[in-house]
């Protein structure tokens, strides 16, 4: 039952760093903004927040990759069509900016998260899925990691 509470907490944190990001980035990207600063800085900010947000939940999930990619998207893409609304222009560079984010937010926490699981940072015993989530990356990557329970590697 422990195991199940750790990796229940570790879900909760993960999902409240994604919420308050998610409301963080809704705030800032729906409030009118002074024009100025270096040209396509804009863009940048949308790849960073983006990345931001699409991190936590990978981190502690590495199997919800794709799913955390496609809602951060879509999050991004609803932000886009809401911003007339708010006296913002809707940009396809921005929208195309957020997915880039949102796949390097996504990509980087689910190999940190494999990573630290497969060199112990995590331990297995926290949580009874990682040795499917070492399996699933060695066979999508085949890196030939295993689950270090299993003492090979």
């Amino acid at each position: 039952m422990a195991q199940r509470q750790k990796k229940l907490r570790r879900m909760a944190i993960g999902s409240a760093v994604t919420l308050v990001l998610a409301v963080i980035i809704a705030v800032l990207t729906l409030a009118p903004m002074p024009s100025g600063g270096p040209a396509g800085s804009d863009k940048l900010y949308h790849v960073l927040a983006f990345a931001c947000l699409a991190f936590p939940l990978p981190l502690v999930r590495p199997r919800w990759t794709v799913w955390v990619i496609l809602g951060v998207i879509a999050y991004g893409g609803v932000i886009e069509m809401i911003q007339p609304f708010f006296g913002r222009q809707a940009e396809w560079a921005d929208l195309v900016a957020d997915g880039v984010g949102a796949i390097l937010g996504a990509i980087v926490a689910r190999h940190l998260g494999l990573w630290l699981r497969g060199s112990g940072g995590l331990k297995n015993n926290d949580d009874p899925m990682t040795a499917a989530w070492l399996a699933e990356d060695a066979a999508l990557t085949g890196d030939g990691l295993t689950s270090p329970r299993s003492g090979s590697k």
